[in-house]
């Protein structure tokens, strides 16, 4: 386990080619994702890109997109590198981000003004042929595969940036911008997925003494995430309140964990009106200076030990984060149905498995930082948030054409007997 603030890309090249033949079997294995699919159109798009600078951008509801963007820069015969937060590089004793490094990613420090991983990006980016991949959603991740965090503008200002960078070197230099989307469906027959659910369902209805009967399938998952709320509030010490709805609770309750450990291991300007979101990444990205020993001259970090113990209920807050009726309500896909059996098998087990899932890559229109550089010019700030939001809508427009593509997994009025 590294102790360095700033972890550098070590391209391993054996170890990449090794992973060009095995990378479907490593999702396989780590994922249970059977099968990465792109539209052939889409892929001779990509090989055009070979020689160009490039920056991939993606959702990231998951641990799974770094992964699947390999296969894309496969596509395009070259090597990505990732940015990626510096606390993955400490994952199984160093083993994981020892890995990582190898494959191209280098480290980040979320909120810290990381002055190493910015030359670093820019420095890759202006490189002729450099291509990068990065996640404007942040982290941590969503979750839910049909739902955009906000997108974070430094992305879009670390684009423009290394543009100049390239432009320093190579007057006629250019960056291409690829948006693209992973849609996850799951894998198998309608039958066998629903015998899977029913069977998670009754697992966790078990262990509380409550029954599937006479239910429909939203009426059981918010059943058994009742009495996970309800489970929760006595452990942290909230007062039930019984009229207030199932979104009201889990909202308070989040809210109420992250409140806790904010002002528990005094952390500093944390702002309670904000987004749950936006909490967990302030107090994350602190903890995350902690463990990796960042300077502290106006003495502001918490101790480590206080780091540890506010990091395990950020986990507990993060199961609470994506648990909503309203996402069900609107679509009872087999997708969103399991996004709420993981939350709801990690919350009481401490553990969830995943099932068999297909990925699908849409890719919006690509288009180039000359085009937008000389707005830059006039002015960067509002041409920065015009990236930022022409990105979030162009994926959101390929999220909202597959969301139409999505089914219901059990016909209207369905219910358990």
């Amino acid at each position: 386990m590294s102790t360095e603030s700033f972890i550098p890309p070590k391209m391993n090249y054996p170890l990449l080619w090794l992973m060009d033949l095995g990378i479907k079997n490593l999702l396989k294995a780590v994922h249970n994702i059977e099968n990465v699919v792109i539209k052939e159109s889409d892929k001779e798009k990509l090989k055009m890109l070979k020689d160009e600078r490039v920056i991939y951008i993606s959702n990231h509801p998951s641990t799974k997109e770094p992964p699947i963007s390999y296969l894309v820069g496969n596509l395009m015969y070259s090597r990505f590198k990732y940015m990626a937060s510096r606390e993955v590089f400490d994952w199984g004793e160093g083993f994981v981000g020892d890995f990582i490094q190898q494959m191209g990613g280098f480290s980040v420090i979320a909120g810290s003004g990381d002055r190493e991983s910015l030359k670093m990006t820019r420095s890759i980016l202006a490189s002729e042929k450099g291509k990068l991949v990065l996640f404007p959603e942040g982290e941590p991740t969503g979750t839910e595969n049909d739902n955009l965090l906000p997108f974070q503008s430094g992305v879009s200002q670390l684009g423009f940036w290394g543009y100049e960078d390239a432009l320093k070197l190579n007057p006629k230099a250019d960056i291409t911008i690829v948006p693209a989307f992973v849609k996850y469906r799951m894998y198998g027959s309608k039958e066998s997925i629903r015998r899977d659910v029913d069977y998670s369902l009754e697992k966790m209805e078990n262990y509380f003494g409550i029954s599937k009967k006479g239910k429909d399938i939203i009426h059981r998952l918010s059943s058994i995430g009742r009495r996970i709320i309800e489970k929760a509030e006595r452990e942290f010490g909230i007062v039930p309140d019984e009229s207030q709805t199932f979104d009201y609770r889990v909202g308070r309750l989040r809210h109420h964990i992250l409140d806790t450990v904010a002002e528990t291991v005094d952390l500093k300007k944390y702002n309670k009106e904000d987004h749950a979101i936006d909490k967990l990444r302030k107090i994350l990205s602190t903890f995350e200076m902690v463990f990796v020993k960042a300077a502290d001259p106006k003495n502001e970090l918490p101790s480590l030990d206080k780091a540890k113990w506010g990091r395990k209920f950020c986990q507990r807050a993060y199961d609470f984060i994506t648990i909503g009726t309203t996402y069900l309500h609107e679509l009872p896909s087999a997708e969103r149905i399991y996004e709420w059996i993981y939350r709801l098998e990690n919350e009481l087990f401490a553990k969830t498995n995943p099932r068999p899932q297909i990925a699908e890559v849409h890719f919006a229109p690509f288009f180039k930082f000359s085009e937008l550089y000389p707005n830059y010019k006039k002015d960067k700030k509002k041409a920065v948030e015009e990236l930022t939001t022409r990105l979030r809508n162009e994926i959101q427009t390929l999220l909202d054409r597959e969301v139409k593509n999505s089914e219901h997994l059990y016909p209207e009025g369905h219910v358990f007997f």
